[in-house]
């Protein structure tokens, strides 16, 4: 019973509109003033606790990952690369929709967010889109759920934390997302190429050879940048920290010095956003430290898992209602602080009914990342809404049709876990 009272607690602050890393602190206060009294709080240990929450390395990835992707979008690369993209599949019927989708799985190798990959991406693929006649809708929701690879693919600041707090490879869960995001970006072509012969979507014409070779020219050095990323992961040769320096200071290079296109006032600009972004996110691991504390300290896992199997051993049942909670509280909650709150609980839950725990970071991911797209906290949404000017209901009615294919992969991945492990189990061993 004094669990629901840290529950009931952190609910009601939600719901009254306080960040979510202050209602973890002050909830989990209430829960220990509650339970040891007032006066019996242990400051100091929360202290520790908050500290020691950020206490490592592979933390680090996290600012890295952020700074790749603002220098990309903020020094036009992200154009290059949707020139180059053009070039490869913009012949094809639906062309403009289909380099969209191309050139969301390549930013998704940079910047490790869907917010990010939606106003990069839709501020130069929605108005191409329908000048060449494609719906304003089609293209909104198209870029809304391309967006959705971004965590997926490696870098992905959801993966790194999701690894951290379920105590398994960093380097293992990133690299589990590359098939199901490749998977994501084929659902999409596919949608598109159905689409686009239903509505008679026009073709890019006279893209010859010459014009690929010119855009390969000059997207060549951007999309080095998620090679170095994941080739220096699946390689061995960086973990993902050191993968995300590597390409920081590289994206960094050829912004400033090769294409001239930051100046170093533009680049001091984009180390402050950086820096606000990642503290946003480090404050909240911070705080869920204590809330995870908490959680242990009064076995709230193995009172879950003990309930759960009283009701069900099936993996399948259980992994179902995991789904449903997921999906729930996706859309009031950041994924960010959806995983903080759960990962905790819930993987321990998974891998005694014999799941995965790399298998489930995944999954549970790529579920969590609909809540992007839903109302009313759906960032996405919001990103979105500022690139086109469009209202918050047009936008999820855009958006709508496009959670199909993710449903797909969804699905694919929880039936056939191997999607999921083959990549990392062949690598790593």
């Amino acid at each position: 019973m004094t669990f629901l009272v840290l529950a009931v607690a952190l609910v009601v602050l939600l719901i009254v509109g306080l960040p979510a890393a202050f209602a973890l602190g002050v909830s989990s206060e209430i829960y220990l003033a509650v339970t040891r009294g007032i006066d019996s709080i242990p400051w100091s240990v929360l202290a520790q606790r908050t500290l020691y929450g950020l206490d490592n390395f592979s933390l680090l990835a996290i600012p890295l990952f952020l700074l790749v992707g603002r220098l990309m979008n903020e020094s036009g690369m992200t154009q290059r690369l949707f020139g180059f993209a053009n070039s490869l599949v913009g012949r094809w019927r639906g062309g403009l929709g289909q380099v969209t989708v191309l050139s969301g799985v390549i930013m998704a190798g940079m910047s490790g967010s869907a917010v990010a990959d939606a106003a990069g991406l839709g501020s130069i693929a929605i108005k191409p889109m329908e000048e060449q006649g494609y719906d304003a809708d089609f293209a909104t929701g198209l870029v809304a759920g391309v967006s959705l690879i971004g965590p997926i693919i490696p870098p992905s600041v959801p993966a790194v934390l999701y690894a951290i707090l379920a105590g398994t490879s960093v380097n293992a869960v990133l690299i589990a997302g590359i098939i199901p995001g490749l998977l994501m970006g084929l659902s999409f072509m596919i949608y598109v190429a159905i689409m686009a012969r239903r509505r008679n979507y026009p073709v890019v014409p006279n893209l010859t050879w010459d014009k690929v070779w010119q855009g390969l020219r000059q997207g060549f050095l951007p999309l080095m940048t998620p090679v170095i990323l994941i080739g220096g992961m699946l390689s061995g040769v960086f973990t993902a920290t050191e993968a995300a320096a590597v390409a920081s200071f590289y994206a960094l290079i050829i912004a400033v010095f090769v294409y001239r296109s930051l100046s170093w006032k533009k680049v001091w600009a984009v180390l402050k956003k950086t820096t606000i972004d990642s503290s946003v996110v480090m404050f909240i691991l911070g705080v869920s430290n204590i809330f995870t504390w908490i959680l242990t300290g009064a076995r709230i896992p193995q009172t879950l898992s003990s309930y759960i199997f009283g009701i069900t051993h099936n993996y399948w049942l259980i992994l179902l209602m995991v789904s449903g909670l997921l999906l729930f509280l996706g859309c009031f909650v950041s994924s960010i602080v959806s995983i903080n709150l759960l990962t905790p609980i819930i993987v321990p839950l998974i891998v005694a009914a014999g799941g995965n725990a790399i298998h489930f970071g995944v999954f549970m991911i790529l579920i969590l990342m609909i809540g992007e797209l839903t109302p009313p906290f759906g960032m996405v949404i919001f990103a979105l809404m500022r690139v086109t000017g469009l209202s918050m209901a047009r936008v999820v009615r855009a958006a709508l049709p496009f959670y199909m294919p993710v449903f797909v992969v969804i699905i694919a991945i929880a039936v056939f876990p191997e999607i999921v492990t083959w990549l990392p189990q062949m690598l790593m061993h």
